[in-house]
């Protein structure tokens, strides 16, 4: 007879319940597993497939950085020791689940010295950490490097020994001891050294820090539990462990950056404090044989040698310093030497054609002004009127009312010599899809770009067909938009029907072709939608992830931008042109001081409809030449049609330029005192374009960049640099530098806009024009005249129509007066400019010489001080809508000059129309417009009284 109970009332589950509840989570977990594992299996098929060796040897290359680096990381070769802190923690760890309750913690701590793995478990781990942790490891550039190294290229590992005598030999006051030191041994430097050296101290950390501690941690308690703890033999192994880390870290410091005088001195007491450290853990180590604990006094000389050791480095270094603030150019310039040697190389600064520009101003005769206009026809026919917001403006509305196609990008190209904004395009998805359709328009619709370019002559501003240049407009590899968010495909046996944009079919050799069932696995909705045919599929349209998925090498990023990539044709098919650029870590290269090694290996072409790659070489560094030597079969010759459209990248320009600005400094004292660097004016961007500097002799494609005294209140131009675009003398910089003491300066693109603005004339026509647009000023020579040529614009880029309002040619060189000549054309406004030199017309512009620009930002906030110091509260709407306004005046302020009239305006301002009323003010900005007023009611309705002062960019 059985009971009645609560427990005997419920019903016992079906004993498989648990069992099947099992199989089923494994059953999803598999299946999770299965479609994750089995849709990377079928990419990654797919890549080796469609893209063959381009994409197997970065794979190649990554898998031998990782053997490499893994195994100086992680492989041991004591076999006769065979421990291993990964089995000992986890057989720890399972002794800790598996102790009873009333057992002690340090019953189940089995001592690390006494753990061993047998010989074959030892073995077969060392080779399942490198498949474990192989992929932290990975290095595409040391595995490139490692392999160029096995085929012979040293990369100057044999100069590597000079490293170690640098910072204690002190060289010459000139930078041949680094260019002779220190750039041989730079490759090995930048691509070999730092893996290798982290390598090693993650193995420092992981088999003399982690491995001992635990050692010590574990004996103690081995010790303790049998009641015979031996101190002084733990202290041993710390001091050898802090010894070891020390040494290290010293032997780090020979790869630095930096080298100076006291350089010395903080790695010799660094090595000194290390081996006193492994010196006292020997010693201690032996006299633990027969002593159990430290006496005192040894604690005591422990720590008064290291204290002792830090002070005599500690007060040197305070002493040299106190020293060398009296003497720097002795105890600094050596090095300083050093630095300019190692970054004048890193920038290749040697190469840069240093120019003597001598400005002159020059009159030509009132008869001879037509004549000398024509003349110069061959640079004035090429001066670039049309910047880049106007062209956008104006090619804007070519797209229309098309809701799928969007502006990418508008770069400056050339063709027969004649400059043409171009702007490409790429696919979105109008916001007219529904999300249901979203799918299918995204991938089997919007493919493409059907008319992906449209050209702008930058000169005469006209629209030309696009076709006349890319007469393969069709874009399926571009930039932006699909392309960089999605892939497209279709079935291959759609026959005639099409889903693409305009009803088209691909027929190009882009994609390739995917059977099911390996289809369904990389898209589910094949599965349905294509159970039994092949799709076609497209990826890696976006031509930035392209290069980087097949060439990773290089920097598709520079400076927090990505690279900007040229479309050119060779007449029948388009193409990107993108940089092969190369870009190093300089923190273990000696005077350094962390500027980047970056070089121009050459340039990919991607073309814009099958996607296919062919690499160009233009570099001869070290890493061009292992790149080309390991990529022969992947590089063409330099085609001819490419000659007149290459243009150098920008990025590297600039940083060029960049690297001048101070390095283009020699002299030591010079240097120290830090008077006579550059920078490039706020604002401005290289400008690609047609001209004919000193020394030409024909107009040639160039860039231009021009740049400032760096601290310098005035506007005045230190010079001006430029860079060669045409193939043969592709990436040749010359530097026009005017002497410090020339008597004519050449203004600066800030001086340039107030010289403009003050002008009589130009003030006439900007109250006609109505809030005109002052566009690009650009720096021409036009036979012994160094110009500025700016176009003002009567609609700015966000109207609908961009016009040319009228053309300023403004003198650069100034003696006192600014010389400015307005006209139609950039002929007429020169004509004029000449007229006004010669004496022939009247209005000059005058400006003394202790003229200082002010920032945008301090024009306003001295605007605001005259209303502050009268205690009126200034508010600062977004905008102002009342019914009635009155425009009670208008200034200029743009300079130091200007700041008394501005003054004077605005108490005049204050007295009549804001005192009598109210406490307060409103001001806002319209484009370079600073608005002021003050709002009262009369007759019921609310006016305002406001002025306006132009206080510019």
């Amino acid at each position: 007879m059985i009971l009645y109970s609560a427990s005997t009332d419920k019903q016992t589950p079906p004993p498989d319940t648990g069992k099947f509840i099992r199989l089923v989570i494994i059953a999803i977990i598999g299946i999770v597993i299965f479609a994750m594992v089995g849709n990377q299996a079928v990419v990654l098929s797919m890549n080796f497939t469609e893209f063959g060796e381009q994409f197997t040897k970065p794979l190649y290359y990554t898998i031998l950085s990782t053997l490499i680096l893994s195994a100086i990381a992680l492989i041991r070769v004591n076999i006769s020791g065979r421990s291993s802190i990964f089995w000992y923690g986890i057989n720890t760890a399972i002794g800790f689940i598996a102790r009873g309750p009333q057992q002690s913690v340090s019953a189940d701590i089995e001592s690390f010295r006494d753990y061993k793995l047998t010989s074959p478990q030892f073995i077969l781990w060392q080779i399942t950490k490198i498949l474990l942790f192989g992929a932290f490891f990975a290095n595409i550039m040391f595995g490139f490097a490692a392999m160029s190294f096995i085929d012979g290229n040293t990369l100057g590992v044999e100069n590597l020994p000079n490293l170690f005598s640098l910072p204690f030999v002190t060289p010459e006051t000139n930078p041949n001891y680094a260019s002779e030191e220190v750039v041989p041994m730079i490759p090995a430097l930048v691509i070999l050294i730092p893996p290798i050296l982290a390598a090693i101290g993650l193995r420092l950390v992981l088999y003399v820090g982690i491995h001992r501690i635990i050692d010590v941690v574990t004996t103690y308690l081995k010790d303790s539990k049998e009641g015979k703890p031996r101190y002084l033999n733990y202290v041993s192994t710390i001091e050898g462990i802090f010894g070891i880390a020390v040494l290290w870290v010293g032997v780090n410091l020979f790869f630095t950056d930096q080298i100076d005088y006291n350089t010395r001195y903080v790695i010799g007491g660094t090595l000194a404090i290390g081996a006193a450290l492994i010196a006292f853990s020997i010693i201690d180590r032996i006299r633990a044989r027969v002593l159990t604990h430290m006496f005192k006094r040894d604690v005591i000389i422990r720590f008064a040698t290291i204290l002792l050791i830090g002070l005599i480095v500690g007060g040197t270094v305070a002493v040299n310093n106190s020293i060398a603030d009296a003497k720097k150019i002795e105890f600094l310039g050596p090095y300083t030497a050093q630095q300019i040697g190692v970054n004048r190389y890193l920038g290749e600064l040697n190469e840069v054609q240093e120019n003597i520009h001598d400005v002159q101003l020059t009159s030509v005769s009132a008869n001879n002004i037509k004549n000398y206009v024509t003349q110069n026809s061959d640079v004035l026919d090429v001066i670039r009127v049309w910047d880049w917001e106007a062209a956008f403006a104006k090619l804007k509305p070519e797209i229309g009312l098309i809701p799928y196609v969007d502006f990418e990008d508008n770069d400056i190209l050339r063709f027969n010599n004649t400059l043409y904004w171009t702007a490409s395009m790429k696919p979105i998805l109008p916001t007219s899809v529904s999300l249901d359709n979203r799918w299918y328009n995204e991938h089997l619709v919007y493919t493409h770009v059907p008319e992906g370019f449209l050209t702008l002559e930058a000169t005469d501003g006209q629209i030309v067909d696009s076709g006349e240049f890319f007469k393969q407009r069709e874009i399926y590899y571009g930039e932006g938009g699909l392309f960089e968010q999605t892939w497209s495909g279709y079935p291959t046996g759609r026959g005639d029907t099409s889903a693409e944009l305009g009803g088209v079919s691909y027929s190009g050799i882009g994609g390739l072709d995917v059977p099911p069932p390996l289809s369904w696995i990389f898209e589910p909705n094949f599965l349905l939608s294509f159970p039994g045919e092949s799709v076609h599929i497209m990826r890696y349209k976006d031509v930035h992830d392209r290069m980087e998925t097949l060439y990773p090498y290089f920097l598709y990023d520079l400076f927090g931008k990505e690279l900007d990539s040229l479309p050119v044709t060779d007449g029948e098919n388009s193409y990107w042109l993108i940089p092969l650029i190369i870009g190093f870590d300089t923190r273990d290269v000696p005077w350094s001081v962390g500027n980047p090694y970056l070089r121009l290996v050459g340039y990919a072409l991607v073309d814009s409809y099958n996607g296919d790659i062919q690499l160009l070489k233009t570099g001869d560094d070290f890493f061009s030449d292992m790149f080309a030597n390991q990529y022969s079969e992947q590089f063409q010759p330099m085609p001819a049609w490419l000659e007149e459209q290459i243009r150098y990248p920008v990025e590297l320009f600039n940083w060029k330029t960049e690297m001048y600005n101070i390095y283009h400094v020699t002299n030591v004292e010079t240097f120290i005192q830090a008077n006579e660097f550059y920078e490039i004016p706020r604002g401005l961007d290289t400008y690609y374009v047609e001209a004919k500097p000193p020394g030409f002799e024909q107009t040639s494609f160039l860039g231009l960049l021009s740049l400032e005294l760096k601290g310098s209140q005035g506007r005045n131009l230190a010079g001006y640099m430029v860079v060669e675009n045409d193939l043969a003398n592709l990436g040749n910089l010359q530097f026009y530098e005017i002497p410090l003491d020339s008597e004519t300066k050449l203004i600066g693109p800030t001086a340039v806009r107030e010289a403009l603005d003050r002008d009589p004339e130009f003030a006439q026509l900007k109250t006609l024009l109505r809030n005109p647009r002052i566009g690009d000023n650009i720096l021409y020579r036009v036979g012994d005249h160094d110009v500025y040529f700016i176009p003002v614009y009567t609609a700015g880029a966000g109207g609908v129509v961009a016009q040319l309002g009228t053309i300023a040619a403004v003198g650069a060189a100034f003696n006192g007066e600014y010389f400015v000549g307005l006209g139609d054309t950039q002929e007429e406004a020169f004509e004029q400019y000449l007229k006004k030199v010669s004496g022939v017309a009247s209005t000059t512009t005058t400006a003394d010489d202790d003229y200082v620009e002010l920032l945008k930002s301090d024009r306003i906030d001295i605007i605001k001080s005259i209303f502050e110091n009268n205690e009126i509260v200034i508010a600062e709407p977004t905008s102002i809508q009342i019914p009635l306004s009155f425009n009670e005046g208008e200034l200029f302020f743009f300079t130091e000059d200007d700041r008394a009239d501005t003054e004077e305006f605005l108490s005049k301002f204050i007295d009549d129309f804001v005192k009598p009323r109210s406490d307060r003010v409103f001001m806002w900005e319209e484009d370079t417009i600073l608005n002021i007023g003050t709002v009262y009611v009369k007759d019921g309705l609310p006016e305002i009284h406001y002025v306006s002062i132009e206080v510019g960019n």
